[in-house]
């Protein structure tokens, strides 16, 4: 089981933060910078074509911010609670997304709030993580 540091102990949230090494904080740093971006990016252009081929009235203002409380939610939910959760790491991203998008975005259809949780759910816990990984590769991070 993973040992979880007490969040309200200072001391062992530094003592966790420690343990860990400068490329791999960059490498989340990055992942969620990247992630946020690319979803936001996204996330716009699905809510524009929801909204012009189903005649949903979906504004997409707020597509960076979703796309960044979504980011924050599902790598601490799999920092934490992946652990204690059967399927935790597939239930937990999934369930996030879709219920962001129906927070933020009501007008959107159920169907399709599920269609852009599984985009969402691709891209945040597969493919950035895979091109950050592959980027990383080139990127001499040993003198961090």
């Amino acid at each position: 089981m993973a040992n979880i540091p007490n969040l309200l102990d200072p001391q062992s949230l530094f003592a966790f933060a420690n343990t860990q090494t400068a490329s791999g904080w960059l490498g989340i740093g990055i992942n969620l910078i990247l992630s946020t971006l690319v979803g936001g990016i996204v996330l716009i252009i699905l809510a524009e074509v929801f909204s012009h081929l189903f005649k949903e009235s979906i504004k997409p203002q707020n597509a960076f911010l979703v796309s960044l409380l979504g980011n924050i939610i599902c790598l601490l939910a799999l920092m934490f609670a992946t652990s204690y959760i059967a399927y935790g790491a597939i239930i937990i991203p999934f369930a996030v997304w879709f219920v962001l998008m129906k927070i933020f975005f009501h007008e959107m259809n159920i169907l399709h709030a599920l269609i852009v949780a599984v985009i969402f759910y691709i891209l945040t816990i597969m493919l950035i993580p895979y091109l950050v990984t592959i980027v990383s590769a080139y990127i001499p991070l040993s003198s961090l």
